[in-house]
């Protein structure tokens, strides 16, 4: 590989980044607005959490730890329904055999969200990752203009 292909480069390799940056952003898109739609368009109903069981993803020094609920609910049709919930808030709280409110979507029963306070999941883990891929989509681009320049400059 030549010099004539550094240029190319310095554009494929950002763009692919950019690309893992944006679908990380639009998840983070995603889980937000789901959030906001269940609580305020979902059926809101009483279950209990029947588990929590904690998820570690990730290895070594990279390791982070999640608790998983299980949360049985009657709908208002009359069906029993045992689900995760799509995105939680309680952190590593352990709320088996707790009363909890769930909010569901009457279509699809088994896409539930029980917030921690009972009203409305914390916007805070969906903002910083959306935080965060916006601070990456500007490095990617400032990136790409400065070594775009710097190779202009460059007699190949």
């Amino acid at each position: 590989m030549g010099f004539e292909n550094l240029g190319i480069m310095f554009v494929i390799v950002p763009a692919f980044i950019g690309l893992i940056a944006l679908l990380i952003l639009l998840s983070g898109v995603r889980d937000l607005l789901r959030g906001a739609r269940l609580t305020s368009r979902g059926q809101q109903v009483r279950g209990v959490v029947i588990s929590a069981q904690v998820h570690i993803s990730g290895s070594g020094d990279n390791r982070s730890s999640t608790m998983v609920e299980t949360i049985e609910f009657t709908t208002d049709r009359g069906q029993t329904v045992r689900t995760n919930p799509l995105r939680g808030d309680t952190g590593m709280l352990d709320r088996t055999g707790q009363e909890v409110t769930v909010f569901y979507d009457r279509e699809r029963p088994e896409r539930i969200i029980a917030p921690k306070n009972g009203r409305s999941l914390s916007p805070l883990r969906p903002l910083i990752k959306i935080g965060g891929t916006l601070v990456m989509l500007v490095f990617v681009g400032f990136f790409v203009n400065f070594s775009q320049g710097l190779l202009r400059g460059f007699p190949f």
